[in-house]
């Protein structure tokens, strides 16, 4: 495994990065575990096994994870409409940019379905990416807060969202953004308790993910790694990190976690939804998951560097074709990554595992995923 060592250590010696963590299990061992340089550069703390990251994105997967429970249980088709749970997401708009530039916001053609959600062809923006309708939510949200108020509640505030203009028509493209967050409020008013109660009851404990969460207690703060800006000489962004329940759970990008907690995550679906003799899912639902949904014309805008040669399932990217992707790699091949440089790969072909943490901004996936993954199948 001295190729995964040196390619880590590299990332960190050349100064690219602050510090990762790394685990990688095959037929169910521990074949690679590494930490290198710091999780917080000015207290010369050193990256270790139980650093708690800001894990972004990566929460989508679980968050999927714990929905398809509900969908295991009859709760709702993949072809509902979201309003069915979501009653601010009837009569949908979309914000059409015109040739000249104008933005003219007309009704949709249909609803935004529950399939839409998991696939991220919903329409559904983030606030901050270059769309109309992503532009009107800010401008939204701005005037929100403006006014002395708070987030709302989960389900309040997706709600809310589900009344502005949607970037295009539902179905149409792909576009990553706000979807996983809407079922995570549909977890909500499914299951009645908090997503954070869900999850916890449904996976976290189940799975023994003890440093999982959407908030770190007081007493666990000191082991969270700092953010750096990577390109700004490793300045450390603000340390302000949640230490109770926040009001709005971002099934899509709020939680926290470890290498060792995510590693058990990641092993569960590995197993076809089992783990320790513990059910979380069925092996169908796994196969659900992890195959490819995208039309041809969605994967036209499904055009990432990080998703050349894939395709893109339930919440997660699908290897399709390794000579695309330039990965040396397994077709079949998926996961999910996170805005702070994350990564994870599931890797049914080689019963492999694997579960990259690190603290970058921004995460610069491009510059360091295809890195490992050369190393990592070159040491099989």
């Amino acid at each position: 495994m001295n190729l995964i060592e040196n390619t880590l250590g590299r990332f960190v010696s050349d100064g690219e990065i602050a510090g990762c963590s790394a685990r990688i299990m095959q037929n169910d061992e521990v074949i690679f575990e590494g930490h290198f340089g710091c999780a917080d550069i000015e207290k010369n703390i050193p990256m270790s096994d139980d650093t708690i990251f800001r894990i972004a994105s990566m929460s989508k997967v679980i968050t999927v994870a714990g929905i398809m429970q509900l969908y295991e249980q009859g709760l709702f088709k993949m072809w509902d409409p979201v309003s069915k749970f979501l009653p601010g997401f009837k009569n949908p708009k979309v914000a059409k940019e015109n040739p000249d530039g104008s933005v003219e916001i007309v009704k949709a053609e249909g609803e935004v379905t529950m399939r839409q959600l998991f696939t991220m062809t919903s329409g559904i923006p983030y606030a901050g990416t270059d769309t109309a309708a992503a532009r009107i939510r800010k401008e939204k949200e701005e005037e929100y807060l403006a006014q002395g108020k708070s987030i709302p509640q989960t389900v309040d505030y997706c709600n809310w969202v589900g009344q502005l203009p949607l970037a295009f028509e539902p179905g149409d493209h792909w576009m990553y953004g706000f979807s996983i967050d809407v079922l995570g409020a549909v977890i909500e008013v499914l299951s009645g308790k908090t997503l954070g109660e869900y999850l916890k009851e449904n996976l976290f404990e189940p799975l023994k993910m003890t440093d999982t969460g959407f908030f770190v207690p007081a007493e666990k703060q000191h082991r969270i790694a700092t953010i750096y800006h990577i390109k700004e000489n490793m300045r450390p962004n603000e340390r302000n990190f949640a230490s109770e329940k926040p009001a709005f759970e971002s099934g899509g990008g709020g939680l926290f976690s470890t290498v060792k907690d995510y590693s058990r995550f990641a092993q569960m679906l590995l197993h076809g939804g089992t783990l320790d003799g513990v059910r979380i899912l069925g092996r169908k639902t796994i196969d659900l998951i992890s195959r490819d949904h995208l039309t041809p014309k969605q994967q036209e805008t499904h055009s990432w560097d990080t998703q050349r040669g894939y395709g893109y399932g339930l919440g997660v990217r699908v290897l399709n074709n390794p000579e695309v992707a330039g990965i040396n790699g397994s077709v079949g091949e998926w996961g999910w990554d996170g805005a702070f440089g994350n990564w994870f790969c599931v890797d049914p072909k080689e019963n492999l595992t694997c579960v990259y943490l690190t603290t970058n901004l921004p995460g610069d996936h491009y510059s360091f995923i295809p890195k490992l993954m050369a190393s990592m199948y070159a040491s099989l």
